[in-house]
């Protein structure tokens, strides 16, 4: 199986300090479930957001579903971003004044197509959020919430889903709902997952573990 992600020698700072991620390389296949865990400041946020081009490298190499992600112009990162990843943050980020449905349907009427309905309607499915489609932001859960936030993020088809502490504020319950949409899509779609997570349970849900202190793969 080819790798979906792979990453050579990076390294990334923000001042003349240690580096804070420090010469790492990294391979994953397609269709892994992997989560990076480390200690608060140990730089896997800051990995995550390197591999998923939010941030700039320094020095060495990001491969990301055959785009050389560090290389990209503004072009190619407006395609990259829409239709090869998504991407879930800790906060939901959704619009207060759009329904669920017109949420999740942002980024494809953003992109100028059409969704796909089935997969709309099987992802809902998954996220036992069906019978929300036609609420409002407010009116839902912190968990419910993020799950329409997990679910516009894969509306698009990506290849890759990448999640920054998806279940950070969420309670047990909601966190192994993400977990089951997480893990469910992940089988039945083929979608790659990198997640950075505290929590050994939710990192138990993938197939690896990355473990990273001050800036290394351990």
């Amino acid at each position: 199986m080819s790798n979906i992600i792979s990453c050579k020698n990076i390294i990334k700072s923000f001042s003349e300090d240690a580096p804070i991620i420090d010469d790492v390389s990294l391979e994953l296949e397609e269709g892994c479930f992997a989560s990076i865990m480390g200690r608060s400041g140990s730089g896997k946020t800051t990995l995550l957001r390197v591999i998923c081009g939010l941030e700039p490298l320094d020095a060495g190499e990001v491969t990301v579903a055959g785009f050389i992600v560090n290389k990209l112009n503004e072009k190619e990162k407006s395609h990259f971003r829409s239709k090869i990843i998504g991407i879930v943050f800790q906060d939901s980020n959704l619009i207060d004044d759009f329904s669920v449905e017109e949420n999740i349907f942002t980024p494809i009427y953003i992109a100028g197509e059409k969704p796909d309905l089935e997969y709309y309607k099987r992802l809902l499915e998954i996220a036992e959020i069906s019978h929300l489609k036609d609420r409002y932001p407010r009116t839902l859960s912190g968990g419910q919430r993020q799950r329409v936030a997990v679910i516009r993020a894969l509306i698009a088809k990506p290849k890759v889903l990448f999640a920054d502490e998806p279940t950070g504020s969420l309670d047990s319950k909601s966190e192994q709902q993400i977990m089951h949409l997480f893990s469910t899509v992940n089988k039945e779609f083929g979608i790659s997952i990198l997640q950075v997570t505290h929590s050994e349970e939710c990192a138990g849900v993938g197939s690896r573990i990355i473990r990273i202190n001050d800036g290394k793969i351990e």
